[in-house]
């Protein structure tokens, strides 16, 4: 299978977004900080009826399934990409965002899109939720999916060098003392997201990442920022990097993981416990989507089975269809690693919820936790 696309997962990396502005856009700053609409518009041609306006990742939908549904329904989608949900968010705020029918944001920025005015509830009687993985639905971050229908989702694991390593990793606690041996220091991957740093301190703990304080934050950051002398990057991962041993222990999501087992088989992925990260992309439908009805059309298409099979294939992230995993050609290589191991336990895994009362203590934390790693 060829994987197009290591998906994205809800961090802010590589959104070009000061923390100012975040912040200000989330009601979190500061009064003087606040941005408003500082984003520039960019308005679209003006929609006219059989007209389909999707912003989203790029490459996220098979060319020949949108392909297929415009020689059914005489449609193209107009699709335009963005970088991050940062940006999603920003354009959605702005009067731009009236010239979109479909969005697809993170599980973690749900709340507060729909919070802010910015997405309608979803009218389940349009569309036919039964093919869909019961797991992936009424999750925290949109009880009932009010405002969002699951597409596809990644979970947040370890891949690792069992030599180099020297032990088997089973929880995060084991994560972070691997890292501080001798031959595996220095060859450490961590995530650019705060919570996903922070995070695994949290779980350790016992503490909830949506429900963390200010000071319990601060403290899990601290413990990784005595870790950070061992990380060699926050970048994100070439499995290259993996498969020659620059890297030999990483946090990831199960794609990169996967691409880099099938380069170096040696090479394990684990969710390690107590908890660790859901995330899923979803789609919805901004406030003002000028174009309903052809937006459930094309969310009816989306959901018949053979469209979510070929959309896994294609993007190497596995969709919402419940039985996917046995639905998958039977050659498919390491077909469990898509769905993040062969015993993944959603009771283990939690998404996060971005809080304007606590987003920037994470941003604030992952900076110094970067600055102590020297990079």
């Amino acid at each position: 299978m060829t994987r197009h696309l290591l998906l994205p997962n809800g961090s802010l990396r590589g959104a070009g977004f000061s923390r100012r502005a975040v912040l200000g856009l989330l009601g979190a700053a500061p009064a003087a900080l606040a941005v408003g609409s500082a984003f520039p518009g960019g308005a679209s041609a003006e929609t006219t009826g059989g007209t389909l306006n999707v912003f989203s990742w790029p490459n996220y939908f098979s060319n020949q399934s949108l392909a297929n549904y415009t020689r059914k329904s005489g449609v193209t989608p107009n699709i335009t990409s963005y970088d991050s949900n940062e940006t999603l968010f920003a354009k959605l705020n702005s009067p731009a965002g009236a010239d979109f029918d479909l969005v697809i944001p993170s599980s973690s920025w749900i709340k507060q899109m729909a919070d802010k005015g910015l997405l309608q509830e979803i009218d389940h009687n349009r569309l036919n939720f039964a093919s869909l993985d019961p797991a992936l639905l009424d999750r925290d971050y949109d009880p009932g999916n009010k405002y969002s229908i699951p597409k596809d989702w990644g979970v947040l694991g370890v891949v690792y060098d069992p030599e180099a390593v020297g032990a088997e990793i089973k929880t995060w606690q084991d994560f972070l003392d691997a890292g501080a041996k001798p031959g595996v220091s220095g060859k450490v991957r961590l995530s650019d997201s705060g919570w996903e740093t922070i995070g695994m301190s949290l779980w350790t703990h016992g503490k909830d990442w949506n429900k963390a304080t200010e000071a319990e934050i601060r403290a899990a950051g601290e413990e990784i920022k005595a870790f950070a002398k061992h990380v060699k990057t926050f970048s994100g991962l070439d499995p290259n990097q993996l498969a020659n041993g620059s890297i030999v222990l990483a946090q990831t999501n199960q794609g990169t993981a996967r691409a880099a087992i099938g380069l170096n088989p040696k090479l394990k992925f684990v969710v390690p416990g107590p908890m660790s990260e859901l995330w899923v992309d979803n789609y919805a439908i901004p406030a003002k989507a000028p174009n309903l009805d052809q937006v459930y059309d094309f969310l009816s298409y989306q959901l018949e089975p053979e469209v979510q099979l070929a959309e896994t294939q294609y993007i190497g992230f596995p969709a919402a269809l419940a039985g996917l995993r046995e639905k998958l050609p039977a050659d498919t290589k390491n077909a469990d690693l898509i769905f993040g191991g062969k015993d993944l336990d959603f009771s283990k895994l939690t998404s996060f919820v971005v809080d304007p009362a606590t987003i920037g203590v994470y941003l604030e934390v992952q900076t110094e936790i970067q600055a102590a790693a020297g990079g």
